[in-house]
């Protein structure tokens, strides 16, 4: 093969994204197709056939954030806006928020918009929400006990605040369900008491 056709890999300085060129185009402009950074072709080592450094990045006045994560979803990536005073943000796909130009992820549903977004999101996923076990738990034991009405009230309570943890999590909202059982669990168990009473009164 001809060493003016050598082709070699390298990566983009902005996004990480990889690369093709050959010799030929070394030193030569191109434009990332991933976050559209313009850079030149970086030099190959005719010996090995490798890259010897990342495509260097023209100043074009972009922020050098790390790849999007959906970059080449279409629709359903994140778009940049300049609005009107000139600040740059992210509008969420999924919530339509604006988030600041940087941001990992979206802080209104915790759609990940970058690689340590995703990780970020991934992490929550294994987050424990104690409240919602703890409701759930106290749940169960006042349906076996509804005679005593104080154990409802503290697995509806419990599970409220174990319900807004879950919220807080974003589309993962870890615990969740266990938190509305709590609390449906404990309701039922104040309205037993309740019938249990009535027609105790009754005989």
């Amino acid at each position: 093969m001809s060493t003016a056709l050598l082709r070699f890999t390298f990566t983009c300085q902005r996004c990480g994204c990889v690369l093709e060129a050959t010799r030929e185009m070394a030193g030569r402009a191109g434009r990332c197709p991933t976050c559209g950074a313009v850079f030149t072709v970086p030099e190959v080592d005719t010996n090995t056939g490798l890259a010897m450094g990342p495509a260097s990045v023209t100043d074009d006045g972009q922020l050098p954030t790390p790849m999007h994560a959906y970059a080449t979803a279409g629709a359903k990536a994140p778009s940049i806006l300049r609005l009107p005073n000139g600040e740059s943000v992210i509008v969420c796909p999924r919530c339509t928020r604006n988030m600041p130009v940087d941001a990992n992820l979206c802080s209104s549903c915790g759609l990940p918009f970058t690689m340590e977004g995703a990780t970020t999101a991934a992490e929550s996923v294994e987050y424990v929400n104690t409240a919602a076990s703890i409701a759930l738990t106290v749940g169960v034991l006042s349906l076996l006990t509804f005679c005593f009405p104080i154990l409802g009230a503290v697995a509806i309570i419990v599970g409220v605040r174990g319900l807004r943890t879950a919220n807080r999590l974003g589309p993962q909202r870890s615990g969740r369900s266990m938190a509305i059982a709590g609390i449906v669990f404990g309701a039922t168990s104040i309205i037993a008491f309740v019938v249990w009473g009535y027609f105790s009164n009754l005989f």
